[in-house]
């Protein structure tokens, strides 16, 4: 009986050191057609990249033609929010805010751009990488004297989202995009 399992230890070692052999010959062979025929591939994905700028002219205290630039590489929807203060040389902030109407007037320029109940300006369309939007002001003057030692600021503070998926416009900003416009609440 010894015999037998002799010879069929035998045989088992000699088939499991074919099949290994047959195996690492079939790995180096694929692994050897790989090497030499693949060619080598370049990753071309660029990532999305969404910034804006604002874009305005400011002469003798009067600002106008206020616009915003997609300044990243996607389109992008913008929106901006109008902060007015009194503000110092030293770039103190004065504690009662300037009133439109009564401490400066602004001239808003376009249908292109709506106020949100959030107190955002939302330009209704999107905007192309290094396009701009329409204006949003055509003039904003003081209309009267600041108080001591301060000057009217009116800073105009932009952002952007990405315009595709729209679920990216809902997410940042709770508006759902429609026929490719933007509605604020």
């Amino acid at each position: 009986m010894s015999v037998f399992f002799k010879k069929l230890n035998k045989k088992a070692v000699l088939t499991v050191a074919l099949c290994l052999l047959i195996s690492v010959a079939a790995v180096s062979g694929v692994w050897a057609y790989l090497v030499s025929k693949t060619d080598t591939k370049t990753n071309t994905f660029i990532p999305g990249s969404v910034t804006c700028a604002v874009e305005e002219d400011f002469q003798n205290g009067v600002k106008s033609d206020v616009k915003i630039r997609n300044t990243g590489n996607v389109n992008a929807y913008i929106r901006v929010a109008v902060v007015a203060t009194f503000v110092s040389d030293e770039g103190k902030v004065h504690a009662t805010a300037p009133v439109e109407g009564t401490d400066y007037t602004v001239i808003w320029a376009s249908d292109s751009w709506k106020k949100g109940t959030d107190g955002f300006w939302y330009h209704s369309s999107d905007v192309a990488p290094d396009a701009l939007t329409s204006t949003l002001i055509k003039e904003a003057t003081a209309l009267a004297q600041p108080p001591d030692g301060f000057r009217l600021n009116l800073q105009i503070v932009a952002s952007a989202v990405q315009s595709d998926p729209p679920a990216a416009v809902n997410e940042a900003w709770g508006i759902t995009p429609l026929n490719g416009k933007i509605l604020p609440n």
